[in-house]
């Protein structure tokens, strides 16, 4: 008997389910925004599934304050590159790695070259190229090139370029070496891009200064002047580039053996274009794509837990205050009221500045402080509702309160918790958007107000590639909620239901 009572209820369910779809389906305003929504959830879950970038940690992923990529394909930015790497992989993880440089040896059997398991801390750590010394090699200054040629094929040059290197140094007993990062044009102009000499063993080190085309204009004094771009002054032609890592090993002591030997890791060279990705970078060279990515799943995870939280606190409100009357209704009111009058932005900025600028913090002061309309709306339905016929004969019948309550007042404003909740989606996402857009976001989570506040901060507002997709989203999102609500209410409300 209960298996089948059970049987009945759920195929009430689903016969109001569908015949609610089916009302539905006849709104074109419903079925335009809750269409726009769905679309949001697929970008915010499978958007940065598209992107190997970290919207806050991954700087100079490309130029800084670069295009798009598409960017080259409209007229006047063919002069536009994109980033180009040269080299597959960083490292020397196994002999397939090392392959991919040509290493020149000077003179020819003097030292061996081959791959150690030993790898440096900075980068994978999965292995080296190690030089070692032959014992008893009778010259007195050994050369070692590894280099790797390139082809650049752009009349314009590159927004910049960086390298990188880990070196350790065992044996180094009446040896020195002079080691140096170095950039051949084709014209065979070579610029000597970082370089160090060691005396002594040392343990796994990287250059000093960060080898870049940005940190080298104060670094490499060019005819132009000290802070010359040296992208521009490197790359100022078409043809094939060398870029290599010089090693010079000289003996100081004829009379002791030579155990030399040098690890050599994460040997890298790559520039950044003139335009980037789908949506261009940052101020820091960061994707914007990833960011309005990312964005969207904490502009949807803020509306949806704001308003559900403001909902369900201003219907226990109205709830309580409708039915219970009296003393109860009196106080709870009165304090909505108090909090109706506060200006609401102002409230919310004093809030956030005291309690720390917390994702969590603002989800939970959003939640707050948007209840008190809801439960009025809530409190005037349900003072509707007691007086009617239906909850007179559950009390004579000896209902409970919380039964009646319960069974009887709460399914018959449902309707207008679903109305409210659709449209509370919108007010929350622009309160985050507002808040972010302040100064007041979370620094740690990139969400579309902090988008617009990093490009209103860094003077970016005639760059419309970046200032366009977020202020876009957070007017189409909210204008799809409220879309939304609007056709919940007409279905719902039965003044406006059509018939």
């Amino acid at each position: 008997m209960t298996i089948s009572i059970r049987r009945k209820k759920f195929n009430l369910l689903m016969g109001r389910a569908r015949g609610f779809w089916k009302a539905y389906k006849q709104n074109k305003k419903g079925i335009f925004g809750i269409g726009i929504i769905v679309f949001f959830f697929l970008f915010a879950f499978v958007g940065p599934m598209l992107t190997l970038n970290d919207p806050v940690d991954d700087w100079d992923v490309g130029g800084r304050r670069v295009p798009p990529k598409w960017f080259m394909f409209l007229p006047g930015h063919q002069d536009l590159v994109p980033n180009l790497k040269p080299l597959k992989t960083v490292g020397f993880s196994d002999n397939n790695e090392i392959s991919q440089w040509k290493i020149e040896l000077s003179p020819i059997g003097s030292y061996s070259i081959s791959h150690s398991q030993e790898g440096s801390p900075y980068g994978s750590g999965m292995g080296s190229v190690l030089l070692s010394l032959n014992e008893g090699a009778s010259s007195s200054s050994w050369t070692l090139n590894v280099s790797k040629t390139f082809e650049w094929k752009y009349d314009a040059p590159p927004k910049r370029f960086r390298s990188d290197v880990a070196i350790k140094a065992e044996g180094f007993e009446g040896v020195e070496a002079h080691l140096k990062i170095v950039l051949s044009t084709p014209r065979g102009d070579q610029y000597t891009l970082w370089e160090r000499t060691i005396k002594s063993d040392t343990d796994w080190f990287q250059p000093e200064y960060k080898v870049d085309s940005y940190s080298l204009r104060v670094k490499m004094i060019f005819p132009e002047g000290v802070f010359a771009d040296p992208a521009h002054k490197i790359f100022n032609g078409t043809g094939m580039y060398k870029f290599y890592l010089g090693v010079c090993l000289k003996s100081t002591d004829q009379g002791s053996p030579i155990t030399a030997r040098i690890y050599i890791d994460d040997l890298s060279f790559e520039t950044m274009g003139t335009c980037y990705g789908l949506l261009g970078t940052d101020q820091w060279g960061r994707d914007i794509y990833s960011q309005l990515a990312h964005g969207a799943k904490i502009s949807l995870a803020v509306g949806l837990l704001s308003a559900s939280i403001s909902v369900s606190i201003g219907l226990l409100v109205g709830l309580f205050a409708g039915f219970m009357g009296g003393m109860a209704d009196e106080l709870s009111m009165r304090f909505a009221d108090m909090l109706l009058i506060i200006p609401f932005l102002p409230l919310l900025m004093i809030l956030i500045a005291i309690l720390g600028q917390s994702i969590w913090n603002i989800i939970i002061v959003i939640s707050v402080l948007g209840w008190m309309g809801f439960s009025r709306t809530v409190r005037s339905q349900v003072l509707s509702l007691k007086e009617r016929a239906f909850i007179e004969a559950a009390r004579a019948s000896g209902g409970s309160t919380i039964h009646i309550a319960m069974r009887h007042i709460l399914p018959n404003v449902m309707g207008l918790v679903y109305v409210s909740l659709a449209t509370s989606v919108p007010a929350a996402i622009t309160a985050e958007a507002a808040l972010s857009f302040l100064g007041l976001g979370d620094p740690r989570i990139m969400s579309w107000g902090q988008m617009l506040h990093d490009i209103v901060y860094y003077a970016a507002i005639k760059e419309l590639y970046w200032v366009v997709p977020p202020g876009l989203c957070i007017a189409v999102l909210a204008l799809s909620f409220v879309m939304m609500g609007f056709s919940l209410d007409e279905i719902l409300n039965p003044r406006l239901r059509r018939r």
